[in-house]
């Protein structure tokens, strides 16, 4: 073996399917009697080599039946190779299937000692380290509970807890650890990375390709049980997520091909791949109807698309935090994905001060060097008194009865200015109908009960909407109704209401922000997620540090750069994307007229930013595309 602990020689695994059913063991013994059992062969593994050195980390990664667990399993000793040869060098922890080396009715202490007995250890060994075990699994109030009423990520956590109680030579896992909660799952990361600084090789299985980066120097890519690629991790992960982006491609375009061909129309189409359209797509279906999603963009997700970006999820469109109280709406998205806790706590600078956001008495201590709220709120009095506005003529009046001088001057007038592209004076008033005052030291900006980002990204959480649906990006709507006449029956439709009438009544207007986005080779540019630069001779509005809206990601995968993005609020020009409504009095006056044509279209819903010509969080954007589509239901 030479410096390998682990040598996989041209390894094949023969499986033998049986062709006809047999459905009794009296009946199993008489056909192998009469040599009328009729088997196919099937090779699980052809040919597949590896080899491991000590102390390396390796990802194994491919689609559901590719060989992953037949390879670890014939490496583990647990399957014979039908060809070629397998050699490992010292002890072997496997953690390959859930629950493997338990027995249901024992509890969860006699399985200790039993699993541990499994993995060549003394009862005298697992009562020395029976604590840490239990700590580790968290499972001390149900240790003389039967195993069989464990949760598969119990059953996960307490496997795992007794097949790294020592550093193995080899630690081999296979995707069993999928099942665990976010902070499981972080302390077992913590506790690989330290069996891998202390020598200990591992091979991991994971359809999580960032996991395999994150955790693997190295990974093995094996297609119907032979080997595609090997090499460098990222490499061949991302040759990996190429080839399955392509293969899903064409999947979808086969089957839309065979759609056309059949003539068979959908039931809704949906335009608009963003929040509305693709809730409202996944939930039609589940009532058995037929959608097709367009987006003229060539990816999903709308304004909230993520991209990885050496390993950071890059938001593209500006920063997306989602929160709520919204109870239902919070379960519907955490059934979709995991969601980070992180806090969305803006700071703002102007000039060379730094202010917290929102304003709370952090904010207020900095402006006027005051500790008590009493202090502050009859600050905020005499500042509001001294100006006698009565009824604020626009926005900078607003805002000044509501805050006083020093607020507005420092963290609202330039920064609002920039965002519009407009004086304050030359706003109205009600754009700014109210400004929380906090008289707490509470960061924290959103009030609402939940909060969050998706571990991942929010475009994940999207393809998990979207998941089965017929998706064609990089479609112009107009374009493809015109080519496909009989092809929908209905349509929603989330782009410019102004445009799908052809701007009959003239332009709405709208604000479109640019991004600068670039690479810093630091390892923390700016300290915060999120930094508002509220004086009005900055041109951007704010800068966005992308890795902080991970931390817990970036605490256990560290590194020493990071990615910046820079906003520039611009007026919306036809040609570009818009990305808020201007409302005023003008615009709200003319989307009116648009609405009373949108009500004539019966066979239209329209919904969204754009559809709509509203701002909308993302909670309420997912809120009306489900009234939507119980009000469909209903109808139909």
């Amino acid at each position: 073996m030479g410096d390998y602990v682990i040598d996989v020689d041209k390894v094949s695994v023969r499986f033998n399917l049986a062709n006809q059913k047999v459905d009794n063991l009296k009946e199993y013994a008489i056909k192998l009697a009469k040599h009328e059992l009729m088997f196919q062969e099937f090779l699980a593994l052809q040919d597949v080599s590896l080899k491991v050195k000590k102390g390396e980390s390796w990802g194994l990664i491919g689609t559901n039946g590719a060989g992953k667990s037949t390879l670890l399993k014939v490496i583990s000793g647990i399957l014979q190779p039908y060809r070629g040869e397998v050699k490992t060098k010292g002890r072997i922890s496997p953690l390959i299937e859930l629950g493997a080396g338990f027995d249901g009715e024992l509890t969860g202490r006699e399985n200790i000692f039993l699993n541990g007995l499994v993995l060549g250890h003394s009862r005298e060994f697992m009562e020395a380290h029976f604590d840490e075990i239990v700590e580790f699994a968290n499972l001390k109030k149900f240790l003389d509970s039967p195993i069989k009423n464990f949760s598969s990520g119990m059953k996960a956590r307490l496997g795992f807890a007794v097949a790294t109680v020592v550093n193995p030579d080899i630690l081999i896992v296979d995707e069993v650890l999928e099942v665990g909660d976010y902070n499981f799952r972080r302390r077992c990361n913590e506790r690989m990375q330290q069996m891998l600084a202390g020598g200990t090789t591992l091979l991991f299985v994971s359809h999580n390709i960032q996991n395999v980066k994150n955790l693997c120097q190295n990974a093995l890519w094996l297609d119907k049980g032979r080997v595609r690629m090997a090499g460098p991790s990222e490499v061949v992960c991302e040759a990996y997520r190429t080839e399955q982006d392509r293969l899903r491609r064409e999947k979808k375009e086969k089957k839309r091909e065979e759609l056309r061909k059949e003539g068979k129309p959908y039931d809704y189409l949906v335009v608009g791949a963003g929040l509305y359209g693709a809730v409202f797509a996944c939930e039609m279906t589940k009532r058995g109807k037929r959608c097709l999603v367009i987006d003229k963009r060539d990816h999903i997700g709308g304004n909230i698309y993520t991209e990885d970006v050496d390993g950071i999820q890059v938001h593209k469109y500006g920063a997306h935090i989602f929160h709520t109280s919204d109870k239902e709406v919070w379960q519907y998205v955490t059934k979709l994905t995991e969601f980070n806790n992180y806090i969305n706590s803006p700071v703002a600078i102007y000039k060379d001060e730094l202010y917290n956001l929102p304003f709370n008495m952090n904010t207020f201590s900095k402006l006027w060097g005051l500790k008590r709220p009493q202090e502050v709120r009859e600050r905020i009095r005499e500042q509001i008194a001294d100006l006698n506005i009565t009824e604020p003529k626009n926005l900078e009046e607003q805002a000044l009865s509501l805050v006083g001088r020093d607020v507005y001057e420092k963290l609202i007038k330039g920064y609002t200015e920039k965002q519009w592209g407009r004086d304050c004076t030359e706003l109205p008033s009600f754009i700014i109908k109210r400004l929380p005052l906090r008289f707490t030291y509470d960061n924290n900006y959103f009030n609402d009960r939940y909060q969050g980002i998706p571990v991942g990204g929010y475009t994940q959480m999207v393809e998990k909407l979207l998941d089965n649906i017929d998706v064609m990006t990089g479609t112009d709507f107009f374009a493809y109704r015109k080519e496909h006449p009989g092809m929908f029956h209905k349509v929603v439709y989330t782009g410019m209401i102004d445009e799908y009438f052809d701007f009959c009544y003239g332009h709405l207007e709208y604000r479109t922000v640019r991004f600068e986005t670039e690479r810093v080779e630091e390892e923390n540019y700016q300290g915060n997620a999120v930094i508002n630069y509220t004086e009005r001779a900055v041109p951007y509005t704010r800068v966005i540090e992308h890795k902080h809206f991970a931390p817990e990601e970036e605490r256990e995968h560290p590194k020493d750069y990071t990615i910046i993005s820079r906003e520039y609020s611009t007026e919306w020009k036809p040609g570009i994307e818009p990305y808020y409504p201007v409302n005023d009095e003008k615009n709200g006056a003319l989307y009116e007229k648009y609405r009373e044509l949108a009500e004539k279209e019966e066979d239209v819903i329209f919904g969204g930013r754009l559809g709509q010509y509203k701002y909308y969080d993302m909670d309420k954007v997912i809120r009306a595309a489900l009234a939507a589509v119980e009000e469909e239901s209903r109808v139909r």
